[in-house]
């Protein structure tokens, strides 16, 4: 089933594009994932990400933790998966 997470921590701007740069996030995209955006939020931040399903998604978790770790960025403090009902895409 699709599913929207949404996921809050306190990471700066900075952390963020760090994480981003050292995947390859805008280059190698993880299988399954459909969506990701991220903004600032309450001095953090949140991203919205569309999955094909929950073992996708946690499956980019686990190889993104040692990348988190090894640039010290702090890990999410909030997550939460919706299922959807619907995803229209253009």
């Amino acid at each position: 089933m699709t599913i929207l997470r949404l996921i809050r921590g306190p990471a700066s701007r900075a952390d963020y594009d760090a994480v981003i740069e050292a995947v390859k996030l805008a280059t190698r995209h993880p299988l399954g994932l459909i969506m990701h955006g991220a903004t600032d939020i309450d001095g953090g931040i949140q991203l919205a990400e569309v999955w094909e399903n929950e073992e996708y998604a946690r499956r980019f978790d686990e190889e993104i933790f040692p990348t988190l770790k090894e640039l010290g960025t702090p890990r999410a403090t909030e997550v939460m998966v919706f299922e959807l009902h619907q995803l229209v895409t253009p």
